[in-house]
């Protein structure tokens, strides 16, 4: 059935997919964000142009403008990366706000690791979730957490994001990755579907081990003087408790402590994915579908070398 769906982060890196997925799958969605901007209005024009709706919102920490925005419709989700500020600053204001415009559904930032399946004190960044998600259980909404493990460009070994072929801790670990198209499609199915009313729902088409992953990268670049990098068990755990606020990863978005705690749940903790009573499998869901698969990614110059 169709289903009217208010999407913080509609124009970013999974809620463009999910947003596409959403519109093509017949259902109503409205776009909300503190304005346009100039870098994603091709993005933007494009939903708009498939039948999406779109609000502004100037003050995304105010309930009463957000409530305001998302007045009407059914379900509420927050594809915007889920840092601390946004965690803890706004998706509470979002939680409120939902309640007061009646939203049935709300379905928070999490899209990575299975925070359910997480203890305090594992991550700094997964306290902070478990903390939201006890505010919307408290809330009377129900909810779906979607999990897709790591995304192709962050889980899979390439010279994007580093500038060795890197790999963590427990190298023997399943790492469920897919890629950001394959992720918004069936975000934009979780999110919609009634079976998944209060269930977390975990991808878990593809997946590799780290040591799987460096085979295929020599298979296809041996001839590249590559360089491997290894951070032990040992060191992701230290750098988890004594990392700061500084942000020093290439490319990084998290800080320091945020990213050697998710490193920790990730390859040592083996919690990237997991399968608890209350979650649902995306290939037991849709079983006919077929995902990318990450060697399609590792042979791709594009996508291996591109800075």
């Amino acid at each position: 059935m169709s289903k009217y769906v208010a999407v913080v982060g509609g124009t970013g890196q999974i809620g463009t997919p999910m947003t596409k997925n959403l519109l093509k799958e017949g259902h109503k969605v409205r776009i909300v964000s503190r304005g346009k901007e100039h870098e994603v209005e091709e993005i933007l024009n494009d939903h708009l142009a498939n039948g999406a709706e779109f609000v502004v919102c100037d003050d995304m920490q105010d309930v009463d403008k957000v409530a305001e925005a998302i007045k009407g419709c059914e379900v509420f989700v927050a594809t915007v990366p889920g840092s601390e500020t946004i965690i803890t600053k706004f998706e509470p204001v979002w939680v409120e706000a939902a309640v007061k415009a009646g939203i049935k559904r709300f379905v928070p930032s999490e899209f990575g690791c299975h925070t359910r399946s997480i203890k305090s004190g594992d991550g700094f960044i997964f306290d902070n979730k478990m903390e939201l998600h006890e505010k919307i259980f408290k809330s009377g909404m129900d909810w779906t957490f979607v999990y897709n493990g790591y995304i192709f460009d962050y889980g899979l070994p390439n010279f994007r994001f580093y500038d060795e072929i890197t790999t963590f801790g427990n190298v023997e670990l399943p790492i469920y990755t897919h890629s950001i198209e394959d992720i918004g499609h069936h975000a934009a199915l979780a999110i919609t579907d009634d079976r998944t009313v209060n269930k977390c729902v975990q991808m878990d088409y593809r997946c590799l081990t780290q040591n799987e992953m460096v085979e295929l990268v020599e298979k296809y670049w041996s001839n590249e003087p590559l360089v491997f990098k290894h951070y032990s068990t040992q060191y992701i755990q230290y750098m988890k408790d004594n990392s700061g606020d500084g942000i020093t990863a290439k490319k990084g978005a998290e800080t320091d402590r945020e990213r050697w705690g998710i490193n920790n749940v990730i390859y040592v903790l083996g919690k990237l994915a997991a399968f608890t009573d209350e979650t649902l499998k995306a290939s037991e869901l849709w079983p006919d579908f077929v995902a990318k698969h990450p060697e399609e990614a590792i042979k791709d110059p594009k996508f291996f070398f591109e800075k």
